[in-house]
């Protein structure tokens, strides 16, 4: 295939470019469509890579371990001076160019394409000259050729493996230091990249094989088991040895390591910070044309994605007892207490503390009718660990052990798990009262929740019923929900723990799911709603609220009338009366959160039974009061409704007063028709939207709720 018609007709997204040259011809190229018309004669051909992934290859050295690469089904091209020098792939991947740091030029400068080693090449406006081109007067052509295949495995990280080990046969000593480099370089993917012994020996034998030349081999030195030397504790040789002994620039050999992902040594806070050398700012508009989706529930009412959670109390409380029945819910679906989660997510459960067999009798109740699906509860237990330990995840070898580990569980079911710790003291050994030695495990959850981790940290109060999280109060600031665990006996059913639960923080829940309550467990896998002991009714509640309104009301009527009488009398204008008569109804009307701290119960409480037994509430109240005053029962009136009443009362009153003001000649029932003070039957029908009917129970509703029985009749 070497005609721009044979790649047409294969399907390939094909260009024309200047001929002997590698530049598309036109403007725009990357938008025009694939045809053989836009062709002339002599035009190179480019393949636009929308389709493709093309492996360009400039560093002669990495054809030494492409090997196994060339076999997961490309097409391989080249030139004359350059043979094989791309592998052509079917699929996409992000482009990366791969160079050796400037620091290493005494070992890369003797090569064409100096620093570069290859480039991942692939999407829009990405093109490679394919066989059937002219370039430099050197015909490309096909080493092999195949319909390209998908790449069977994670093409960017084999490739970064095989750039690692191009730069290092690159920089790979004489005869004299290749047992110590080799030894060098074991130690530091032991100590820094993790390594395992077996995959150490591979590398390394498989290195040492490809860079020594044949005539100078030492037969003697079998580079096949130096991961072992290094595991052995062996006095190591580090990067210490590779720049004092070997002469190579520090900077280097940390580059080429950063290729696929160690770390040599630990940049201090600032030195990280210093990296950053500008910050990226957007107008109102543009931020919001940013594509940033809206967190959502994986627990309905409580945890949302990206979201690290506290769940607190004292030791022997139920905190374990009740994170095991959440983290079930969420591994595979379904209602926990008040609670939903609609699609299961993986959990990761990290068990720093208690006996492994305990955790097993634990769990069981919860699967013994329905167990998660396969690597949708996962466990790491210190036990089984070596040395039964978890590296302290304070540091960034315990956080990047951790992190590889979310990587598997992604990869394996294609969702982000849930990480609890359990519990944050038996994980690091942080100094609890100090908030810089919190820090780096702060920032470490922040990270994770950018990476869509959720996080739920299980931690033991401080001293006091209500201190908290134990420890530095910074440690719940970057917590999306904070909960408090405390075990409760009064009222308990026997066989059963109970718990109540309060909310500390709740960010972006709403009120009404923040209100405390208990719960029960009967170690068989059930939990239950139970009502509290220790709570106010809700009846208790609701009376509390209506005597608080109906005082209120009672108020700001006895104020407004003096501030009547000083309108009447001119003292104060209309718009002074106005502006007076608002602020005393916003100075006499109690707050929800002044009416919760009256009752000691939350503000979601008292905003939750508002919105729903308040009204039927208040109705029923009204009419016990009529049966009290023996005044008779009247209909069900809302509040509204005697508010509405109120407004009539004043705009009647003001009426009369000027048409009847103070000091003309008139009689009571002159200004008054019906004999009190309240509006006339037939003066209502023409000024309010109250059925004619309801007139006398609205007027004894409004009386009795406002406190004026004495000061109004009843009769019309």
């Amino acid at each position: 295939m070497i005609t721009p018609e044979e790649y047409i007709n294969h399907n390939y997204n094909v260009i024309p470019c200047y001929e002997n040259d590698k530049r598309p011809k036109g403007d725009d190229w990357e938008n025009k469509p694939s045809k053989l018309e836009r062709f002339g004669p002599g035009d190179n051909i480019g393949l636009h890579l929308l389709d493709h992934i093309d492996i360009d290859i400039d560093n002669p050295v990495a054809h030494k371990f492409l090997a196994r690469i060339k076999q997961m089904g490309c097409a391989i091209y080249g030139r004359k001076s350059n043979p094989e020098s791309h592998l052509l792939f079917l699929g996409n991947a992000e482009y990366k160019k791969f160079t050796m740091h400037k620091s290493l030029d005494t070992w890369y400068k003797k090569f064409k394409k100096g620093n570069t080693i290859l480039e991942i090449r692939s999407g829009k406006g990405f093109q490679s000259i394919v066989p059937g081109s002219l370039v430099n007067d050197e015909y490309v052509e096909w080493s092999k050729y195949q319909e390209p295949k998908e790449y069977s495995g994670d093409i960017r990280k084999d490739i970064e493996l095989v750039v690692f080990a191009t730069m290092l046969s690159i920089i790979y000593p004489d005869k004299g230091q290749r047992d110590d480099f080799c030894y060098a370089i074991s130690c530091l993917l032991k100590k820094w990249g993790q390594w395992s012994e077996d995959k150490i020996n591979s590398f390394i034998y498989e290195l040492s094989e490809a860079s020594e030349p044949p005539e100078t081999r030492d037969r003697n030195s079998i580079k096949d088991k130096h991961g072992t030397k290094a595991y052995k504790g062996n006095t190591p040789k580090g990067l210490p040895w590779l720049i004092n002994e070997g002469g190579y620039p520090g900077e280097g050999i940390k580059h080429i390591f950063k290729i696929v992902g160690i770390t040599i040594g630990k940049d201090t806070e600032e030195e990280k910070e210093k990296k950053i050398t500008d910050l990226k700012m957007y107008d109102w508009a543009d931020y919001q044309s940013l594509d940033i989706p809206e967190p959502s529930f994986i627990i309905s009412k409580l945890f949302k994605t990206k979201s690290i959670n506290f769940i607190s109390g004292p030791k022997g409380n139920g905190k374990t007892e009740y994170t095991l029945g959440l983290s079930d819910i969420i591994s595979k679906g379904g209602k926990f207490l008040n609670y939903e989660v609609e699609e299961p997510n993986p959990v990761i459960y990290i068990d720093g503390e208690m006996d492994e067999y305990d955790l097993i009798e634990r769990r069981i109740p919860y699967t013994q009718n329905r167990a998660p699906n396969k690597y949708y509860f996962n466990i790491i237990h210190y036990a089984q660990q070596i040395d039964q330990t978890i590296p302290d995840i304070k540091f960034e070898h315990g956080q990047k052990l951790i992190e590889k580990k979310i990587a598997e569980v992604k990869a394996k079911t294609g969702k982000t798990p849930v990480l609890v710790l359990d519990n944050l003291r038996s994980l690091s050994n942080y100094r609890e009262n100090e908030s810089d030695d919190w820090r780096p495990i702060g920032i470490w959850l922040k990270t994770l929740r950018a990476l869509d981790v959720v996080s739920i940290v299980i931690d033991h109060h401080g001293k006091g019923e209500n201190s908290g999280p134990r420890g530095s109060s910074s440690k719940t600031d970057w917590a999306n929900v904070s909960i408090f665990i405390k075990s409760v006996e009064k009222g308990r059913t026997q066989g059963k723990i109970r718990l109540g639960i309060h909310f500390d923080k709740a960010r972006g829940l709403r009120p009404d799911d923040t209100e405390d309550y208990e719960c029960e467990y009967d170690f068989d896998g059930n939990w239950e709603l139970v009502q509290s002991a220790q709570q106010q009714s809700d009846e208790d509640i609701l009376s509390k609220i209506y005597d608080v309104r109906r005082k209120d009301q009672s108020t700001c009527n006895a104020e407004i009338d003096k501030l009547e009488k000083d309108l009447d009398k001119g003292r104060i204008t209309k718009k002074i009366f106005n502006k007076l008569k608002k602020a005393v109804l916003k100075e006499n009307n109690t707050t929800q959160l002044e009416i919760a701290n009256m009752c000691g119960v939350s503000v979601g409480k008292i905003n939750a039974l508002m919105k729903a037994q308040y009204e039927n509430y208040f109705i029923r109240r009204v009419n016990e009061d009529y049966e009290k005053a023996k005044k008779g029962v009247g209909g069900f009136v809302s509040e509204n409704c005697i508010q509405e009443f109120d407004d009539l009362v004043r705009k009647w009153d003001q009426e009369r007063d000027k048409k009847y003001p103070k000091g003309s000649k008139y009689t009571f029932e002159e200004k008054y028709p019906n004999g009190n003070k309240l509006p006339t039957e037939a003066w209502l029908r023409d000024n309010s939207s109250i059925a004619p009917g309801r007139f006398k129970e609205v007027a004894k509703a409004w009386c009795t709720y406002v406190g004026k029985e004495d000061d109004f009749g009843y009769a019309f």
